[in-house]
């Protein structure tokens, strides 16, 4: 008897476990260890456009969240490389420090600051908060008591600082908001740019980009202009191989050639202000936050390109489609010489970040960055990014190389990059696949859309 009374009661105690696991699941529960304690906002954005804050307080310890994210793989029901956004999560430490970090289930997430507020807060216009009645009250008793000189809905972060105490009190799509674009974008290009007796007459091209499920997306932001990276979500999918390696030369147009290997994105773009309090300067200010998600490469298996499908479609063309490469990107050059017969035949450029990844960036454009703009214009222009393990099935490889130009002469190229602040505190190279050939007969290399990178031409690097 005892012994049928003991298995009744682990029989329900198996059942309610797995019951509680069902339901965590149906709900889609998340949780996550934060070490540190912090005021902090999570938010999602929503498949349809938009931003749900899921969790807000002052928050250490196990988190745990109902998030969106069954919602997001129901939208991306699709044999497309794709992956859900991540939470990102805002939080302010005591010491007057903003961070930005990915939501990311079963890790431990460390609440450390990343910037100083003063760096980042722009002055704003007093928000209109939405007040309910009770909270009016307790607004007013902590006034006529003295003891806090925040203004109503704010709440004190330190000596300093007030931050705002309850987000549903901003009703305004200005403070946080969200938006699905689907576009194609660059992930390669050349320009070569020669011309009178330097001209170069005909390159090579080598360029393959293979995608698989261990990628991961990244969450690419910039708080008050200031680019950070963070890992989301690995993909799942098919795999995509896209290559561009002529078996004859390229010949340039009288010394002039443009290249790009473009794949179609479905990426989240995000946009918040997160308004504080100054009680030093007594104004009012915002810290403006927008990042992107790349979330479906809308594209799957093997497509291998010649010269024959340049313009046949949008997966090779010799413009660039509408992008707009971000301010802070940088040039990289590299003075060349060719060799006695006018070639230079292994141009190769090679990125690798930190901590065994590697970053790849493209920059966005079109409606994206116009959307932007007209939300958070001082934020500047975005790109996408990915990454992947130095040891992954996905690669990237870019080889381009001089077969026909003037014998022992000077050539300079140069490849864009980014450097980005990853959340971990750590800086790292971003790489971004166009690069410039120009004969050095002018003062700069030549332009990729509206960006005109500059370098100081340096014989010694020859």
């Amino acid at each position: 008897m005892k012994l049928r009374t003991i298995a009744i009661i682990l029989a329900l105690v198996t059942l309610a476990s797995v019951s509680s696991i069902a339901m965590e699941n149906f709900m889609d529960i998340e949780r996550a260890y934060f070490q540190g304690r912090a005021k902090v906002f999570i938010f999602q954005p929503l498949p349809e456009g938009g931003i749900k804050l899921l969790k807000q307080g002052h928050l250490g310890g196990i988190v745990s969240l109902k998030t969106e994210s069954k919602e997001w793989r129901e939208a991306l029901a699709t044999k497309n490389l794709s992956a859900v956004p991540t939470p990102l999560i805002i939080y302010f430490t005591e010491d007057g420090k903003i961070g930005v970090k990915s939501f990311k289930p079963g890790e431990q997430i460390i609440l450390e600051g990343m910037f100083p507020i003063e760096d980042v807060a722009e002055p704003s216009q007093k928000p209109d908060l939405k007040i309910p009645f009770i909270a009016r009250i307790k607004y007013k008793v902590r006034s006529f008591l003295g003891t806090s000189s925040c203004p109503q809905g704010y709440e004190e972060l330190n000596y300093r600082y007030c931050i705002i105490e309850n987000w549903e009190y901003l009703k305004d799509s200005y403070y946080a908001d969200s938006r699905t674009f689907i576009e194609w974008v660059p992930f390669m290009g050349v320009k070569v740019r020669s011309e009178g007796y330097k001209e170069i007459k005909s390159i090579s091209i080598a360029w393959g980009i293979q995608l698989t499920t261990n990628m991961k997306s990244m969450w690419t932001l910039s708080v008050d202009g200031i680019p950070i990276i963070d890992f989301g979500e690995s993909y799942s999918g098919s795999t995509l191989r896209v290559s561009y390696s002529p078996e004859e030369e390229i010949k340039t147009k009288d010394g002039y050639l443009d290249r790009y290997l473009n794949l179609p994105l479905k990426y989240v773009v995000v946009v918040y202000n997160v308004p504080v309090y100054d009680k030093l300067t007594k104004q009012y200010a915002t810290i403006p936050i927008a990042g992107t998600y790349p979330i479906e490469i809308m594209l799957s298996g093997e497509y291998r390109l010649t010269e024959s499908d340049l313009n046949r479609g949008y997966l090779l063309t010799n413009y660039l489609v509408s992008s707009h490469f971000p301010d802070d990107a940088t040039s990289k050059p590299k003075v060349i010489r060719t060799n006695s017969m006018g070639m230079y035949p292994n141009l190769v450029f090679d990125f690798q970040g930190s901590v065994g990844y590697t970053f790849y960036s493209t920059p966005i454009g079109g409606s994206a960055a116009s959307w932007i703009w007209s939300k958070l214009p001082i934020v500047g222009k975005l790109s996408i990014t990915f990454t992947y393990s130095s040891t992954s099935h996905s690669l990237t490889t870019y080889n381009i190389g001089i077969l026909q130009a003037a014998p022992n002469q000077l050539y300079y190229a140069s490849i864009l990059k980014r450097d980005a602040k990853l959340s971990g505190n750590d800086k790292v190279e971003v790489s971004m696949y166009f690069t410039t050939i120009d004969d050095g007969q002018g003062s700069n290399p030549p332009c990729f859309g509206d960006f005109c990178p500059t370098y100081s031409i340096d014989l010694g690097d020859e």
